[in-house]
């Protein structure tokens, strides 16, 4: 039996410099039986000390359109020009194309030329190299360049120490129009799992659209002390003065200020709706600066509306309100919507708050949110402390995971074990706390009359003495 012909793809490349030489060297370490290549040159000083029969050289100026002529009689699938020489690349182009209107030509170009026609591909030398340099460069994307579309879909990422994902498992992660395809750990390559625990200096192989992964590397490498980044990065305050009266106004207004001074946000905004109390309007008039804007709608609007669009327009990556307002089921579900943190102060004294405490449950998502704790922490001064209801079995798996985040933050955490219901714990022992709650759809919907819910995030109005800040789990 006969075997079967292998075809063979033919292509030209006229070669001349330093950069050929290289080329030429590459092609003979990395053989392929089924290519032909035929070399056009004039200084043997760039031909490889290595011959394959598969490529045959021909000694003669690239720029002669009759010798070149004569290695027409066969097809090319594909001409390469490397030359050294701005004028014998142009020459050469036009030649080529005047001998075969429709092969595929790639050239470099050192030069910013401009090349008429189609059929062709042209590798910006410099913007290769600079792309290259750049690649060495911290805190700077790296892209794919020479697979895939070449249009950033591909991207590496090293994991700094202080990331918001360190310490996280894969599955914890929300991968939306992007996937974390590879970990490169010690010279290995790991294949994501959902249980698979990213460390710092991991090296992250990114795939998705181009403009995704831009802001998922933005957030890899964002390190603690950012809030309300990455959610925005203004704080909002809004008071509806129908629903308090100006003593607890003038508190609200207070404790937002001091949040504001104390977090990373560039601009408290306040948004104020049925003014009636004019005393209250020249108190808050005082603050307004260029860090803080107040804002006030004298004539009757629709709160939600405004709100939106507040949010839409400004940034906002933090909305403040009283207690009172977040116990509200429709404006729970109404700002649950934005996906943005929400803290909720209530009357104590918002200054002389010295802790953070975590209600551990059987939520697993925690682990989501728990960077974002920990930066909240560290703006605020507050110690950290999670509350773990020893007649329920342990969430193992979080607290080793605070634990690790403590250790990399050198921020110290304690665990309360009570036999008590940590909501009755806090209640009896707790004098001023900032209760951290994920913002999901049992906070969002919680119904302060269902007497049979055991839920910690469920029942969170019934620690809202305190004041409360709610992240969003994704």
């Amino acid at each position: 039996m006969q075997s079967a012909k292998v075809l063979q793809t033919d292509v030209l490349i006229l070669a001349d410099g330093i950069v050929a030489k290289q080329l030429l060297q590459r092609i003979v370490e990395k053989y392929v039986s089924t290519n032909r290549y035929f070399i056009v040159y004039q200084d043997p000083n760039i031909l490889p000390s290595v011959e394959q029969e598969n490529i045959f050289f021909y000694r003669f100026d690239p720029t002669s359109f009759v010798k070149l002529s004569k290695l027409f009689h066969q097809r090319f699938s594909e001409v390469v020009i490397v030359l050294a020489n701005k004028i014998d690349t142009l020459a050469s182009f036009e030649n080529v194309r005047k001998l075969d209107s429709s092969v595929n030509i790639v050239v470099l170009d050192r030069w910013d030329l401009e090349f008429e026609g189609k059929n062709f591909i042209r590798l910006d030398a410099n913007e290769i190299l600079a792309n290259r340099v750049a690649d060495h460069l911290p805190n700077i994307p790296v892209t794919a360049q020479n697979v895939g579309l070449g249009h950033g879909e591909i991207m590496e990422v090293l994991v700094p120490f202080g990331s918001a994902y360190v310490y996280r498992h894969i599955g914890s992660i929300e991968q939306k129009n992007w996937k974390i395809a590879a970990i490169y750990r010690n010279n290995r390559l790991l294949l994501p799992s959902a249980s698979l625990m990213i460390y710092p200096n991991d090296l992250l192989l990114l795939i998705g659209e181009p403009e995704v992964l831009k802001e998922v590397f933005k957030s890899i490498k964002q390190e603690v002390g950012q809030f309300p980044m990455p959610f925005g990065i203004n704080s909002y305050l809004f008071i509806d003065m129908q629903c308090l009266d100006t003593r607890s106004l003038k508190h609200l207004v207070r404790g937002a200020i001091y949040v504001h001074k104390k977090f990373k946000d560039k601009k408290l905004f306040i948004r104020i709706v049925n003014p009636n109390d004019f005393e209250f309007l020249r108190f808050i008039k005082q603050y307004d600066s260029d860090s803080i804007e107040v804002s006030i709608d004298y004539r009757q609007v629709d709160a939600y509306k405004r709100i939106e669009e507040d949010i839409k327009t400004a940034k906002i990556g933090l909305f403040i309100t009283h207690a009172s307002m977040f116990v509200e089921r429709s404006f729970r579900m109404f700002l649950y919507n934005f996906s943005i943190p929400v803290l909720s102060l209530s009357c104590k004294p918002f200054e002389q708050l010295r802790e953070a405490g975590i209600i551990l449950g059987r939520n697993k998502n925690l682990e989501k949110i728990s960077s974002i704790i920990f930066d909240i922490a560290i703006q605020l001064k507050l110690a950290l402390k999670l509350f773990q209801y020893s007649q329920e079995e342990p969430n193992q798996e979080v607290v080793d995971h605070f634990e690790n985040l403590a250790n990399i933050f050198s921020k110290p955490i304690s665990i309360q074990k009570t036999k008590l219901n940590p909501i009755r714990h806090i209640k009896q022992f707790e004098e001023n706390i900032l209760i951290v709650y994920p913002f999901n759809e049992k906070v969002a919907k919680a119904r302060t009359w269902n007497i049979f819910c055991t839920d910690a995030e469920a029942l969170f109005y019934r620690l809202n003495q305190y004041h409360q800040i709610f992240i969003p789990e994704s």
